[in-house]
């Protein structure tokens, strides 16, 4: 995970997707940790193993939700 990486996030029905970028990226035991800015202004704090993990809903990166 890189800055600026642009994030969608999808959770199924019929509410909008989330769109916003990796503003932060923090090591972690496991991985890395992401802190995502949403275009909404709101922010989230991710492990990076939850993006990209599966399709259907959850989190993406752009080049994996359009892939």
């Amino acid at each position: 995970m890189e800055l600026g990486t642009k994030i969608i996030g999808d959770f199924g029905g019929y509410g909008p997707l989330w769109n916003g970028e990796i503003i932060t990226v923090s090591p972690a035991a496991l991985g890395a940790e992401v802190k995502v800015r949403w275009d909404e202004g709101g922010y989230t704090w991710l492990d990076g193993n939850e993006i990209d993990a599966k399709k259907g809903i959850g989190y993406f990166t752009e080049e994996g939700y359009y892939a």
